[in-house]
């Protein structure tokens, strides 16, 4: 059971539907789920989504990975591959133990001291790599922040320049167009490290549309944004005078390098239809690249629920203004809070992230419902005073419909839902009775967590 609360929470029958539907999305992009479909070895040939590579042409095989994917995705790689990995590094938010890959635990959504060590360990690999070496590259969510050397300043003030940009609601390609041009290894830069090495990068995407080089900051990808882009950026919230770079353009060095998108929203989506038909919902996945303010984007979400049955799925990434230093929250925790108050009776409106933390690591998200309004009521308390503190965590702990969800090694962007009562119950007992049948361990990394 992916929703570690689910229970507890699933008191009215569109409660319990709508978080078996959400925890449908959490297990399709569970590295141990689906990889095994994805990811398969055939004697010498590796086959990845179609694509097949003959690794008897390999003399060294390296693995480097970055982001909330890398250590499961790892953890995989090494079953499958065994003795024919030569090493490797990879950077997530958990530090576990591998084989003959190197594990760092790196910080988020701030880069930190550890980030940069494991960064240097990466480089260290991808400067080694020669002609005849191959370097499996997961590349995932989280990523750069996670994988960060910067090159034009120290790790103190590109700190400062990335908490001032979240906190002013910059949204994720402004952030990430201004982290290439200030790294090291972002904007395809690491690339050009990898000699004469091939590059296959396995991309877990957490951006909307299928332009899979703002993933993680493009590391593996030519990169389209250039210095005067940043620039702009950099003016439009008054950062001040940062020291910029430009990335690489040479479209030669990018030859050798093979990107595949493995997993993004898209397939939890996909997924989530599949249980809320099954529930007996009229389903439809609406939009998969939501954006703007969270406290808007509940609003315009719930806007479409029109007759009893109905549940919309979205998936995007949201931003939010900070006013409040001291405040605690997550977007999708102001998701559901600003999008209350917009409520009719039989409604609900669920978000949640993805990798299982809406930036605070007590929860991933919240529902609301007929039964909210009433707890608001009762309470007294007001979510628009809550949401002008950047206080959501706050609220719904208080008001007890905080989702909580285990990490599920992955992230592809957050996910929504908004759902009206069905007029009759529909709702098929099998489809809700295996729910907790599945996710049978098959030897993931060990978690240290130390």
């Amino acid at each position: 059971m992916f929703i570690k609360n689910r229970r507890a929470l699933s008191v009215t029958d569109l409660r319990r539907d709508t978080l078996l539907v959400a925890e449908e999305g959490l297990r399709a992009i569970r590295p141990r789920n689906f990889l095994p479909q994805k990811i398969r070895l055939q004697g010498s040939l590796l086959l990845i989504s179609g694509e097949k590579v003959d690794l008897a042409r390999y003399r060294r095989i390296f693995v480097i990975g970055i982001g909330k994917a890398a250590l499961d995705s790892a953890g995989y790689l090494e079953r499958l591959l065994k003795d024919r990995i030569t090493g490797g590094a990879v950077v997530d938010t958990r530090r576990g133990k591998l084989n003959k890959i190197k594990s760092f635990r790196g910080t988020h959504p701030l880069p930190s001291k550890q980030n940069v060590k494991a960064a240097e360990r990466i480089i260290e690999i991808m400067k080694s790599a020669k002609k005849g070496d191959l370097i499996l590259a997961i590349i995932s969510g989280g990523g750069s922040a996670l994988l960060f050397k910067p090159s034009t300043m120290s790790i103190s003030a590109a700190k400062n320049v990335f908490r001032r940009l979240l906190d002013s609601g910059a949204n994720i390609n402004e952030i990430n167009t201004v982290r290439k041009h200030i790294s090291e290894v972002h904007g395809g830069n690491l690339i050009e490290m990898a000699g004469s090495a091939d590059v296959l990068g396995l991309i877990f995407s957490d951006v909307p549309f299928r332009n899979l080089s703002l993933v993680a900051s493009g590391p593996t990808f030519l990169d389209k944004t250039t210095k005067k882009d940043a620039e702009k950026i950099v003016t439009k919230y008054r950062l001040g005078k940062i020291r910029l770079s430009e990335t690489p353009k040479d479209t030669k060095a990018f030859s050798r390098v093979k990107n595949i998108l493995l997993l993004s929203n898209r397939d939890a989506l996909g997924a989530m239809k599949k249980k809320a038909e099954g529930l007996g919902y009229r389903t439809v996945v609406s939009n998969s690249f939501v954006k703007g303010e969270a406290a808007e984007a509940g609003k315009k979400l719930l806007k479409r629920l029109k007759r009893g049955g109905e549940m919309i799925l979205y998936g995007g990434e949201t931003s939010v203004y900070v006013t409040n230093k001291n405040g605690k929250g997550g977007r999708n925790m102001d998701v559901v809070l600003g999008g209350v108050k917009y409520l009719k009776d039989n409604q609900l409106i669920l978000s949640m992230a993805s990798d299982g933390v809406d930036n605070i690591a007590e929860s991933a998200g919240a529902l609301a419902d007929s039964l909210t309004l009433r707890k608001i009521k009762n309470s007294g308390l007001d979510p628009d005073k809550y949401l002008k503190r950047n206080n959501s965590y706050v609220f719904w702990r208080r008001i007890g419909d905080l989702i909580k969800s285990e990490r599920t090694g992955s992230n592809v962007s957050d996910l929504m839902l908004v759902a009206q009562q069905k007029p009759f119950a529909a709702a098929s007992a099998s489809a809700r009775s295996t729910a907790d049948k599945r996710d049978k361990p098959f030897g993931e990394p060990k978690i240290n967590k130390k």
